[in-house]
């Protein structure tokens, strides 16, 4: 026992001097409205939380709800009736239903098409899964529910051979408090807690490593094979559903076998293990074609990154979906020509050098950023992004959020750079023209800020913010007839916005169009009883119409000058 003690003792003094230990810091930035935990499965990483609850939601980290069995859907037993036909739909982000409603995501719009109840599609999505954890997923948790097909919804970046953590996630398993105590107090005891992985520390500490590491060389050949050995298992219909990339003017499926064979990877992979695949491209092309009004794929059917569908792009899909099902019943989806021994070593060769990519942190960074930010907690958001900027340079998300926090401490200078900086690596970021231009109209530089908050516009015509502040800056311009344009489609789109209508009434004010002024700034007070500035000019406009009616003479005055006199005028 002596001699065990003295060893520890010197092993410990040891590992201190030679610094082997990391060194301890406290985690406490794990996001608690998160809806993923850590899990203790190394295939997985992490998981979705079971009855998940959030009352105002982000469909980002959180959603509206989770059911008891963790997964992104409304209630289900695990028994099913005989005569309901059960659909599992595997996927990473896209299936989830990132940036989407529980109503709009791909599933329930897939099974609210059968209006017999039919069929039941469960959402087994988890964001950022490669292949072969969706795989895991699937014998894991929903083989229990007994599927009749399972449709894997196959993205192009399944072939990482790691699930891409994006928020910081709290311990995957409850621990003793001297076991917390040692891994603070003992370096030999968290190297060895890291290095073993005890009581799930390794993981903990670099939980994308202990992933990659279970995960292998080669995820979505083995993810297909495995999926082929559960099929004939299980007695399931499998089918690869081939997730496209969506273009300003096209609509593409990467990547593919080569130049010369534009036939797409995933497609060759599936027909190798003999399992059935199709091709999204095809349908929403053809959806393209007789639909008025899709100039812009990417616009149209994702959310604006190309991959993540829209409410309309998460409704093709379905539709999509509900079709190639039919004919995957009647025999019509058959599994491709599979290629000849000595040519199936190049796609496998091609699907492990795409798995070559290195996982970064940027992410998780970013969004403990993000969360400082949200807490007011603006020094410590700084250096969670730019630690982030360290991982990644281009996270144009951690650049848009520098300048955020930057503007918040008063430092105009540092934000504009980094705004700046957010539109180079991203043309399309609309938050990060709308932020610029704001800090160029705070700055008395209104006429650089007009074509922001035009492009912000122009990116998300729904943008009620931009639409008010340039139709405000408009009439500060006395350009009323262009910013009432605006500021209508403000007050259309949200008519609760407050400031949007006592903007709009200022406009019509200072046209000489007191009626309408009126009503506008009823609504401004009916909206915000706060708005002191509208109640302001309400009462001053109910004065004006007063003396109208009181003289006919005021009114042709009131006319002639629009509003009155620059004391009594609201101003913009």
């Amino acid at each position: 026992m002596v001699a065990t003690l003295v060893a520890l003792v010197i092993g410990e003094l040891s590992i201190r001097l030679l610094r082997l230990a990391p060194e301890f810091k406290s985690i406490d930035l794990a996001q608690e409205d998160c809806v993923y935990q850590r899990s203790t499965n190394p295939l997985l990483g992490f998981e979705l939380k079971a009855n998940y609850r959030n009352a105002d939601p982000d469909f980002i980290a959180s959603y509206e709800r989770t059911n008891a069995h963790g997964q992104r859907d409304k209630e289900r037993s695990v028994q099913c009736t005989n005569d309901v036909l059960r659909v599992v739909v595997l996927g990473d982000s896209v299936v989830e239903g990132h940036g989407l409603a529980e109503d709009e995501i791909i599933s329930r719009q897939w099974e609210d098409l059968y209006t017999d109840d039919s069929t039941e599609v469960l959402n087994f999505g988890v964001s950022a899964y490669c292949t072969l954890a969706e795989i895991e997923l699937l014998e894991t948790k929903a083989l229990p529910f007994d599927p009749d097909v399972v449709v894997v919804l196959f993205v192009e970046n399944d072939f990482d051979n790691f699930n891409r953590e994006a928020f910081s996630l709290g311990e995957a398993s409850p621990k003793p408090v001297p076991v917390k105590w040692l891994f603070r107090r003992s370096h030999v005891f968290r190297l060895a807690a890291i290095r073993l992985n005890l009581f799930h520390f390794g993981a903990e500490t670099d939980p994308v490593r202990w992933n990659k590491k279970a995960i292998g060389d080669n995820n979505v050949v083995e993810g297909f094979k495995r999926l082929k050995a559960l099929a004939d298992r299980e007695g399931f219909q499998p089918l690869i559903a081939i997730w496209p990339r969506f273009l300003d003017n096209d609509i593409v499926d990467t990547p593919l076998v080569s130049d010369d064979d534009p036939t797409p990877l995933a497609e060759r992979l599936a027909s190798m293990h003999g399992l059935p695949s199709a091709r999204l491209s095809i349908l929403f092309e053809r959806h393209r074609t007789q639909t008025e009004g899709v100039d812009n794929p990417r616009r149209y059917y994702s959310s604006g990154d190309g991959l993540h569908p829209s409410s309309h792009g998460a409704a093709v899909a379905a539709a999509g979906l509900k079709e190639l099902l039919e004919e995957l019943e009647t025999g019509a989806l058959v599994v491709g020509d599979a290629p000849s021994p000595e040519a199936q070593t190049s796609p496998i060769a091609i699907a492990q050098s795409l798995g070559k990519a290195e996982p970064d942190y940027s992410r998780v960074y970013h969004s403990q950023g993000v969360a400082l930010l949200r807490d007011g907690k603006t020094a410590e958001a700084i250096e969670q992004f730019q630690r982030a900027l360290v991982e990644d340079p281009g996270h144009a998300g951690a650049n848009g959020n520098l300048g955020l926090a930057y503007k918040r401490l008063g430092k105009p200078d540092e934000a504009k750079r980094f705004f700046q900086r957010a539109i180079e690596l991203r043309d399309d970021f609309v938050q990060a023209h709308f932020n610029l231009a704001s800090l160029l109209v705070e700055g008395g530089d209104s006429s650089a800020a007009l074509p922001l908050f035009r492009r912000t516009i122009e990116i998300d015509p729904k943008h009620t913010d931009a639409l008010n502040l340039l139709g405000m800056e408009l009439g500060k311009a006395r350009k009323f007839a262009e910013a009432q344009v605006y500021l209508e489609r403000a007050v259309t789109i949200e008519p609760e916005f407050s400031e949007a209508h006592n903007n709009l009434g200022t406009v019509f004010a200072a046209k000489g169009e007191l009626g309408k002024a009126l009503r506008q700034f009823k609504e401004a007070v009916r909206t915000d009883p706060t708005n002191r500035g509208a109640r302001a000019r309400l009462k001053q406009v109910q004065s004006m119409l007063g003396k109208q009616r009181s003289s006919s003479d005021d009114a042709t005055h009131s006319q002639n000058s629009g509003i009155g006199t620059p004391d009594d005028k609201p101003s913009p």
